[in-house]
């Protein structure tokens, strides 16, 4: 669901080939449900919708902690179902096609689920919190199946919400001093089903610090991901839901000044800075078309300009910004191509039935990095799965190296200034040499990894 359109339409096959029509598995749940007036604590019945004959309950308890589990209970225990806690809509009418919901809650597995959420988003998201049970029909289309409302905020929370001051239109970079000389990494982290934007320096794990050395960049309620850093390591470009879609967002390498850049009704995803720090390459939904499409920006948002017409997503420039690398399944399947800068010239690199994604250039911009299926063709999913593997080719699509050799899912490779490769492994934070050889697990949880130049050689 995080990096674009095409691959939420990827997770939905993915549930669709899992989620048949339940024919077994009756659960009896209690329908005594236990819900104070304006309280979004205690016990609510889940009640079926659409005919479904599905139902069950959700219980919330706060930790105490800053925490609180969601407990969720549903009568038919033999199903996967999506699900998702929404402050729009309502449980007659669902809610508006590509709201996000509040949390990344993984999908409901033999009808009971459990997860930790942070207290104070839950209590302080303002509207009416619904909790929507989804289901799979047989023509591919997700339906609401089953409902609950969760009720308003309660009164006395002491959540802050972000505001945008005046001073942040310049966007003044933060000082040098305020982060440690040193190679930064930022990344997706997901903590109590919250994503925000994290940066990590790598230097305080492979050097053997005494303290790993992680920053916190975005407090969001929405999901905040997918960064990608300015060539002089002062800002962090990175997508997120706030706003009720995909925007992208800027802000400085300290989290301070989250301006959004895009601010409109489409989607906009998988930003990457140019090289001289003056523009952001990105995917956009134009014309209301169900695909997306390479722009670039200027890096305060101005000047959008359209560069391809038959679909493209994951641009990456090349060093000399020149030429920009992306992904299109224009001729039937994902494949990495390139183009100039301008839109011009473009050309297909691979050739090959699975699915070519996510290419990053070389320091050099002799090759090309990307993740693929290849390896283990046909995939059980096309488009996710443990299938991907991390590859290397020439500029040129020639001389197609794999670097990567397990059953894990690798996914999102970036290079770094010195010919590292970073990459997520089963949302896990690896980093290798440019062959493929010593990697290096750096964190647990960590999705859309970044590498950055180093702090301390800032032009």
């Amino acid at each position: 669901m995080y990096r674009s359109l095409s691959y939420r339409l990827i997770l939905s096959l993915l549930i669709l080939s899992s989620c048949a029509t339940p024919t077994s598995g009756q659960t009896q749940i209690s329908s005594t449900a236990t819900v104070k007036p304006n309280s979004r604590f205690g016990t609510f019945n889940i009640e079926a919708v659409q005919s479904s004959n599905i139902n069950g309950v959700l219980t919330v308890t706060d930790n105490g902690d800053s925490t609180t589990l969601l407990s969720v209970q549903l009568n038919q225990a033999t199903d996967f179902h999506p699900w998702g806690i929404y402050n729009t809509g309502d449980c007659a009418s669902g809610v508006p096609i590509d709201t996000r919901p509040i949390f990344s809650l993984p999908d409901i597995e033999n009808g009971i689920k459990e997860e930790t959420v942070e207290t104070e988003v839950y209590k302080s998201t303002p509207g009416n919190l619904i909790v929507i049970i989804y289901g799979i029909e047989s023509n591919g289309i997700q339906q609401m199946i089953a409902c609950a409302s969760l009720g308003p905020p309660l009164m006395n929370s002491t959540a802050t919400q972000l505001t945008q001051g005046e001073d942040c239109i310049s966007l003044t970079p933060v000082a040098d001093s305020e982060i440690e000389p040193g190679s930064w990494i930022a990344y997706t982290g997901t903590v109590n089903s919250n994503s925000d934007i994290y940066i990590l320096n790598v230097d305080s794990i492979l050097q053997a610090k005494n303290e790993v050395i992680s920053k916190r960049l975005t407090t969001h309620p929405a999901t905040d991901f997918d960064p990608t850093w300015s060539p002089d390591g002062t800002h962090v470009a990175f997508r997120s839901q706030r706003d009720g879609n995909d925007e992208i967002y800027v802000m400085n390498a300290d989290g301070s000044c989250q301006t959004n850049l895009t601010n409109n009704p489409a989607n906009d995803w998988s930003p990457a800075w140019s090289p001289d720090g003056k523009q952001i390459a990105f995917a956009q939904s134009f014309d209301n078309r169900p695909f997306t499409d390479i722009a670039v920006m200027n890096a305060d948002g101005s000047n959008i300009t359209r560069l391809t017409y038959h679909h493209g997503e994951y641009p990456a420039w090349s060093p000399d910004g020149k030429r920009i690398a992306f992904a299109s399944a224009r001729d039937g399947n994902y494949e990495i191509y390139v183009m100039n800068a301008d839109g011009t010239n473009q050309t297909r690199l691979t050739k090959d039935p699975s699915y070519d994604m996510s290419p990053s250039w070389s320091p050099d911009g002799t090759q090309i990095v990307f993740d693929t299926q290849r390896d283990f063709y046909p995939p059980a999913e096309v488009g996710i799965g443990p299938e991907f593997e991390i590859h290397s080719m020439n500029a040129d699509g020639s001389h197609d190296m794999r670097l990567t050799d397990n059953m894990a899912e690798d996914r999102f490779p970036s290079w770094s200034f010195d010919r590292r490769i970073s990459f997520s492994s089963n949302g896990s934070l690896f980093i290798m040499d440019s062959d493929g050889s010593n990697q290096v697990k750096l964190l647990d949880s960590a999705a859309f990894p970044d590498w950055g130049h180093p702090f301390s050689n800032r032009p």
